[in-house]
């Protein structure tokens, strides 16, 4: 599979990487949005969830890709994001993987997370990126996707929220992981636990949970960090079963130390 977008064309990631260099993590910088929406757009092109979601991805690759950088920057601005991306030790430019987290809640620690964030000129950028996408949004759109489909899968996310996170006031203080992708040539290689491993030790100093929407495939990845599964995708497994051997993930949390094994109880 390659994508072309503005006149390039971007092959698709081998299975695995020959490099021998290093991963290093660190923070995302502001203006990574767009490198981090590209392998998220890359790395999630073939999955049953985007066939159903983007179905004229391969027409219009550029609205594709627009809307996965579109929202990894929009998270870049938000001053309750923290996000951030592994690289190669020789190339720590070069993005090859990222998390994005969100903290959510108005405990002692979502007030010190956003009072670190708390800045006149980044709450300036936040409203104009908000309004140009939204300009974006009514002017040009997004021809790859299939606007009922959206529509239908983000009912269903937001059910699922209500079930498992609004509805549950002990998980309403705790970080939740919006998106954690790692590039398929680099998979393997424990990328993605040393990203999980940054909000794990905040959430534990913090008392809180950390929760996420896992991908089948992805479950592994959790559950070898301590993550359990709160329970299966209610409806959206009609969505995202297709092709995937009936692996279709779900709502998954890991839990502080300090939580009374009542708090941390999870139902399969």
């Amino acid at each position: 599979m390659s994508l072309t977008v503005n006149g390039q064309t971007t092959t698709k990631a081998k299975p695995s990487s020959t490099s021998k260099s290093p991963i290093i993590i660190r923070q995302a910088r502001l203006w990574e949005g767009y490198q981090i929406g590209k392998i998220a757009s890359i790395t999630y092109y073939d999955t049953p969830l985007v066939n159903f979601l983007s179905p004229y991805r391969a027409k219009y690759p550029a609205d594709y890709v627009r809307t996965y950088s579109e929202r990894s920057q929009a998270r870049l601005f938000n001053p309750r994001s923290l996000s951030f991306v592994a690289c190669e030790a020789s190339n720590p430019s070069h993005v090859i993987g990222y998390a994005q987290f969100l903290r959510l809640g108005d405990d002692g620690g979502a007030k010190r997370h956003l009072a670190s964030r708390k800045s006149l000129w980044l709450w300036a950028l936040s409203w104009l990126f908000w309004a140009y996408c939204k300009v974006l949004g009514l002017t040009i759109g997004d021809k790859s996707a299939d606007p009922k489909a959206v529509a239908e899968f983000l009912s269903l996310v937001a059910s699922d929220d209500d079930k498992y996170w609004k509805g549950v006031p002990e998980r309403k203080n705790r970080w939740h992981a919006a998106s954690v992708v790692v590039g398929k040539e680099f998979q393997g290689r424990g990328v993605g636990k040393r990203l999980m491993a940054e909000v794990i030790r905040r959430a534990e100093s913090e008392g809180v949970c950390v929760g996420l929407e896992a991908s089948g495939p992805g479950e592994h990845l959790y559950r070898s960090v301590g993550f359990q599964l709160l329970g299966r995708f209610s409806e959206r497994s009609q969505v995202i079963d297709q092709g995937s051997a009936g692996i279709v993930g779900g709502v998954m949390m890991w839990s502080p130390s300090s939580w009374a094994p009542e708090q941390s109880h999870q139902k399969e």
